[in-house]
């Protein structure tokens, strides 16, 4: 499929209100399409995550967004710069955080932040006392001083995911910022995600496997499968495409008692139900040995749409 002229003319000619924008952008690796077609556009001062399972082109569209590859087919634009022929002025304006970046072992986090916020043009005191925010914002305090040799996986992602949201950049990219933390930590980074974008006014756009995360912080989701966008949009909006209202977990049921909507995991089973009374007709009529309903979430419209149904 060719480029979208209309959307193309539309981001040239206009004003300016998103952050990122792509149109029918692809790389290829030989004779495999890593990213096939993703056409996307992110708001300025907004959070967007680009949500899909491993092996979906979330990595590579974010690589090629940040300038990392240059895409074999089609446009994209990040903070008003093409990202093939102003390439340096998108990277001044940028802060990445790849998913497999290796720190420094023998810097503690508190020079890590410090001499990142340095090297992109701050004084020496504004990088030390930005430091010791992201340091508390973090909560990396009692660790700060440590080497990062020393310190655990988390603790090293959370220095890391500090460094780049300090940056103060129009737009950072955060590649899989939550991979190897606890629970805890985890809402700790996302809460800073948040702050980062209410209070010094980035965009951001992150990438999981993780949906509860991305209904947590999301202004704006897309999902992504086999190198395609297959739905993009608000969570709300997102939600508001499924004919179903809850997920049901049945437990020992006979398949012949369902539709042809759900998912096979053995001796259980995911589907859905519209309704209260759809969820009693479904145990009445399959009569598991147990249930479980809960109310759907955007991993229910990623399943739905994605063909994990049967």
């Amino acid at each position: 499929m060719g480029l979208n002229l209309t959307r193309l003319l539309q981001i040239y000619v206009g004003k300016r209100m998103y952050a990122i924008e792509a149109v029918d952008l692809g790389r290829r690796f030989g004779d495999f399409w890593a990213v096939k077609r993703v056409s996307l556009s992110i708001r300025e001062r907004s959070i967007a995550v680009l949500a899909g399972p491993n092996g979906a082109g979330k990595t590579t569209t974010i690589r090629i967004l940040a300038t990392l590859l240059r895409p074999s087919k089609g446009f994209a634009r990040v903070a008003g710069f093409d990202v093939v022929r102003d390439f340096k002025e998108v990277r001044k304006r940028i802060a990445y955080l790849p998913q497999d970046y290796g720190s420094p072992g023998d810097i503690t986090p508190y020079e890590f932040i410090a001499y990142s916020l340095m090297m992109r043009g701050l004084s020496y005191f504004d990088s030390r006392r930005e430091a010791r925010r992201w340091i508390e914002l973090l909560d990396l305090e009692n660790v700060s001083r440590r080497p990062l040799r020393v310190l655990s996986g988390g603790e090293r992602r959370r220095t890391l995911a500090a460094a780049a949201l300090a940056s103060n950049a129009d737009v950072v990219f955060l590649d899989e910022p939550t991979t190897g933390l606890d629970i805890e930590a985890r809402y700790t980074v996302l809460k800073a995600v948040k702050d980062s974008t209410k209070v010094l006014g980035s965009t951001i756009l992150l990438t999981t496997h993780m949906l509860e995360e991305a209904q947590l912080v999301a202004d704006y989701v897309i999902f992504i499968n086999s190198g395609e966008v297959i739905a993009s949009g608000k969570p709300r909006e997102l939600l508001s495409t499924l004919p179903y209202r809850f997920r049901v977990i049945l437990e020992g049921v006979d398949r012949g008692c369902l539709d042809s909507t759900y998912i096979d995991l053995g001796e259980r089973v995911i589907t859905w139900a519209r309704d209260d009374g759809n969820v009693r007709q479904l145990v009445e009529v399959c009569k598991p040995s147990s249930f479980t309903i809960k109310e759907v979430t955007l991993e229910d419209v990623y399943l739905y749409m994605v063909g994990g149904r049967r």
